[in-house]
């Protein structure tokens, strides 16, 4: 594989099961939770923040940011013990609840989301809204992550522009500033940019691809403060490729002919979030 450059086809699979989706949104009418609302240019800027390392260096811009903040999942409680308000955000049916704090103002949830991260929060500080799987008239389309369909959303309710915080989509120690979670370990594969490995997984990779896409594209609109694999592949968008995968990648990847046959060794220098860049 040396000097070939090789990239993934990833057919991203949800987590939550169709029974559990119609459960979810069945639970999600039947409260009647207030659906946002839409607009267009009424509000400034909103910041939405991830789960990376990264959002270290900015906590300073986020305690002082004038307009809105949503928080990916837990992150939101991550920003809440660091004095700054939020909004929780986000879009999938995870049982577990996502960490929450005083500073957590209220939540935008998809309507797939599990009853018990409604539980953590007061009715009236709820909003709601459809994915574009469950109703194609005005529900919000995207990738396949919370972070993709943030573009889609959050323009659609006024925002003048997104900047993005602690989205790099590379890990070294823990998977997430609030401690590493075991999906970021079942499907992981190492990127290669410019020399520099950096440590991911198939979810996080298809997630780089397409917000890099509108980065490139609409510069107006939004605009990244991370670094990690993020700023990688988007300062190198030709030249990066997936030099080796986990286990159960690679098993599915040989049924279509893979080429990785050879254990990866930690020979090249490993991406590391404290080292930035």
């Amino acid at each position: 594989m040396k000097n070939q450059i090789v990239r993934l086809n990833i057919s991203p699979v949800g987590n939550t099961s169709e029974e559990d989706i119609k459960k979810n949104i069945k639970y999600c009418k039947k409260m009647k939770f207030k659906k946002v609302s839409w607009g267009c240019y009424i509000f400034p800027r909103c910041a939405v923040v991830g789960g990376g390392e990264s959002v270290k260096k900015h906590l300073s811009t986020l305690r002082s940011w004038s307009g809105d903040i949503f928080a990916m999942n837990d992150a939101a409680g991550y920003l809440s013990k660091n004095r700054i308000k939020s909004y929780m955000f986000p879009i999938d049916g995870s049982k577990i609840p996502f960490k929450t704090g005083k500073n957590v103002k209220g939540a935008v949830f998809s309507t797939r989301v599990n009853k018990c991260q409604f539980d953590q929060f007061r009715h009236e500080d709820i909003r709601v809204f459809n994915m574009a799987e469950d109703d194609q008239k005005q529900g919000i389309e995207g990738g396949p992550t919370g972070l993709c369909r943030t573009p889609h959303l959050l323009l659609q309710m006024g925002y003048a522009g997104i900047d993005f915080f602690g989205c790099e989509g590379s890990f070294f120690r823990r998977s997430h500033n609030t401690g590493d979670h075991d999906d970021a370990r079942g499907n992981m594969i190492v990127v290669r940019v410019k020399g520099i490995d950096y440590l991911t997984h198939a979810g996080f990779m298809v997630q780089n691809e397409f917000m890099v896409k509108l980065f490139k594209e609409y510069p107006k609109f939004f605009s990244f403060h991370c670094d990690g694999l993020l700023m990688a592949m988007f300062e190198n968008p030709d030249t990066w490729g997936v030099v080796a995968v986990s286990d159960s990648i690679k098993e599915q990847h040989e049924a279509q002919g893979g080429i990785y046959k050879t254990p990866y060794k930690f020979e090249n220098p490993i991406w590391e979030a404290r080292n930035g860049r």
